[in-house]
């Protein structure tokens, strides 16, 4: 692989897209876009459609209970493969694997024969699948790029996934009021081709086999959870998404019901505008967390954009209309954007290759392991309380959480990959 282009401080557009002029990261992105884009498609439609059949907020918190729980599960098996098989081969096999479940979800919407229950089973499939896929996408990336590149690639990746997120969501918000939720499932479906392509189209350089004996997958497996728990800062990276996840992360999945239907009261564009605000703030402050955020120390970043993750949510909970809660979810996407850049290239460096697979897929645990626990004590809170004072407190609580994180030092274990 060569060294890789020369960021050059004096262009900052240049400097902010350098990793795109590697042609394999380039197209795995475009590829990645087009099948992200339907799959934050499938993931605003579901909660719409389980809020439709239920009427409660605890409907939608155990349908994303049993869409997350399976990525946990099956994530530190997709770090395993990612650090013993070839990950090309993997991620095609992966794409199938969702595809089939989309297919399955847009059949039983558009015939009617949709339940909670018959919701949760696909999605959990679904599930199953994206947790293999989630450890050896993230790795690929690292495979693609050469090393002094690699915060720009993974930070790159972290935008077109938002990118996605706000095109996704936004049409997702038109379509289901439009043409019901069947045909974001149907274009979810079709667009894991895009990858298949893509994957089709990129050369990579051959790994040599992880030594480890593949009999033993559960010895393994543990040999990663050892080598997280002896590396300092990777255990920082896992408790800090953990908190986001548990915390902050359960908002998305309320905004197109409780707040959309039930609180503003919008549908078509303004339904498509709220669900996709996290997204279009991420993609108008990329820019300044490429540029900006590659000077700031890990430490400085991370306090930053964890309380204004955490204050942004709150605001969307105190929020008088729609578009004030549209301006605050641009901050909370944009916020996030810079956490998961932040955390996920402090791994990617922390974490040597043979392991990089099961750090990142234990990292991936953290977050849909607390995500899932997340949306049901959200639901349940928001029946009984409602959901304004339910995202108030859990905003707040973010914001507690990031200043003990950086009074106790979890932030100065990461300074090694700074």
């Amino acid at each position: 692989m060569s060294s890789g282009p020369e960021i050059r401080s004096g262009n900052a557009l240049a400097e902010a897209t350098v990793a795109l002029r590697n042609r394999e990261f380039r197209i795995f992105w475009l590829a990645a876009l087009i099948s992200n884009t339907g799959g934050w498609m499938q993931s605003a439609a579901i909660p719409f459609v389980v809020y439709e059949l239920t009427g409660r907020n605890a409907g939608v918190g155990v349908a994303g209970f049993w869409a997350y729980i399976p990525i946990m599960i099956m994530g530190v098996v997709g770090g395993s493969l990612a650090d013993r098989f070839d990950r090309k081969r993997l991620l095609v096999v992966m794409q199938i694997g969702q595809a089939v479940f989309a297919v399955g979800l847009w059949v039983v919407v558009a015939n009617g024969w949709a339940t909670p229950a018959r919701l949760s089973a696909l999605a959990f499939g679904s599930g199953l699948a994206s947790g293999l896929n989630i450890p050896v996408w993230q790795s690929f990336v690292a495979q693609l790029v050469p090393k002094e590149i690699l915060l720009n690639a993974v930070t790159l990746n972290s935008t077109q996934f938002n990118a996605a997120r706000a095109l996704g969501t936004f049409l997702a918000g038109v379509i289901v009021v439009v043409s019901g939720a069947e045909l974001a499932f149907a274009i979810n479906a079709v667009s894991f081709g895009a990858v298949l392509v893509g994957l089709a189209m990129i050369r990579t350089p051959r790994r040599r086999p992880d030594p480890i004996d593949r009999s033993h997958v559960l010895a393994d497996l543990m040999a990663g959870f050892r080598y997280v728990r002896d590396t300092p800062g990777i255990v920082s990276c896992c408790a800090a998404i953990a908190a986001i996840a548990g915390l902050a992360s359960p908002l998305f999945s309320f905004l197109p019901a409780s707040y959309g239907q039930d609180v503003f009261n919008v549908a078509d564009w303004r339904l498509g505008l709220l669900q996709g605000g996290g997204g279009i703030g991420a993609i108008l402050l990329a820019p300044l967390i490429l540029t900006v955020g590659a000077r700031l120390s890990r430490k400085r970043l991370l306090v930053i954009a964890m309380a204004s993750h955490g204050l942004a949510t709150a605001a969307v909970g105190v929020a008088p209309n729609w578009w004030i809660a549209v301006v605050a979810l641009a901050v909370y996407g944009g916020a996030y954007l810079a956490i998961a850049s932040a955390l996920n290239t402090t791994i990617q460096l922390l974490a040597r290759e043979s392991m990089r697979g099961k750090a990142v897929a234990i990292f991936v645990m953290c977050l849909t392991g607390a995500l899932p626990l997340g949306l049901m004590a959200w639901g349940w809170a928001a029946d009984a309380w409602g959901i304004r004072p339910v995202t108030v407190v859990a905003g707040l609580a973010l914001v507690t959480t990031t200043a003990w994180f950086s009074v106790a030092g979890r932030f100065d274990a990461m300074a090694a990959a700074d």
